[in-house]
């Protein structure tokens, strides 16, 4: 009798030792494998292998990541997906190769008639839509960049290109005299010969852009011997050329038909004279 209570004792002695090992030994990864160094389930057990849930034998979970059977609870790990970008910034938006400062409204002068603009976002996972090659009219023209983010979100901004117009610097003139087109060389005039009983050129031109102007300075009360006659030409930049008409005006000269007259002056003055003179005696 005293024997089979030494062996009664001892088998609860060895069920007192290794039931907790027993027990422990249904703790499993989230993987599916068991982590036989972990005692309980805390920070570190199973790192390798997705975690760890505690042991048992509940199998009336209702959570919809887990399942479990007589021996241990599997607990899926739960996959959030990584939040979307909102980033409708612009990392740069250039003109012809010119950065601008941003803004939400921008702004570019140029005199061409044609620019290629790039605008890059700020997010690579954001998109950028824009007419990057543009024909300009002279004035304003407003160009729109809209960027949409990764989530959908979006923001335009704002691009005023200001085409100015160019101004024209032609100074051409077609300058005539008595009807005939007068050449210059070095925008000087060979001598223009003026008769003494005329006291200007007989002038014309003709302006070859119609945004140009023209000015005569001189053309009047010439003087007998030289004179200068000047066309200055202001072009639409405000440039400006001046065209010298060299101008000679002849002395006097007497004519025969003006000897004549005075011979008949002379002569008829002198029978007046005669005459007057004669009727006084006769008194």
């Amino acid at each position: 009798m005293k024997r089979v209570l030494e062996k009664i004792g001892c088998l609860f002695l060895v069920l007192f030792l290794f039931l907790p090992l027993v027990v422990n030994a249904n703790i499993m990864c989230n993987d599916g494998t068991r982590s036989p160094s972990c005692q309980d389930c805390h920070q570190g057990c199973c790192s390798h292998h997705g975690g760890c849930a505690y042991g048992g034998s509940d199998s009336s979970s209702s959570n919809s990541n887990s399942y479990s059977n007589s021996n241990y609870v599997y607990q899926q790990p739960i996959v959030q997906e990584p939040l979307k970008s909102s980033d409708t910034s612009l990392k740069s938006v250039t003109v012809d190769g010119e950065e601008l400062s941003l803004s939400d409204t921008l702004s570019y002068q140029t005199q061409k008639d044609n620019v290629m603009i790039s605008a890059l976002p700020n997010d690579s996972k954001s998109t950028v839509d824009y007419n990057s090659s543009t024909e300009l009219k002279v004035g304003e023209n407003i160009i729109n960049i809209k960027v949409t983010a990764e989530d959908g979100s979006s923001k335009e901004y704002q691009l005023n290109i200001t085409r100015e117009k160019i101004l024209s610097n032609n100074k051409n003139i077609k300058i005539m005299v008595d009807g005939k087109e007068i050449e210059f060389s070095s925008f000087q005039s060979k001598t223009i010969h003026l008769s003494n009983n005329e006291d200007k050129l007989d002038l014309e031109y003709e302006l070859e852009d119609p945004y140009a102007q023209a000015e005569v300075i001189g053309n009047s009360n010439l003087k007998v011997g030289k004179n200068k006659v000047i066309v200055k030409v202001t072009a639409e930049n405000g440039e400006i050329q001046e065209y010298t008409l060299l101008v000679e005006k002849e002395e006097y000269k007497i004519t025969a038909s003006d000897v004549i007259v005075s011979l008949l002056f002379l002569s008829g003055g002198g029978s007046i004279i005669y005459y007057g003179v004669k009727k006084k005696k006769s008194k």
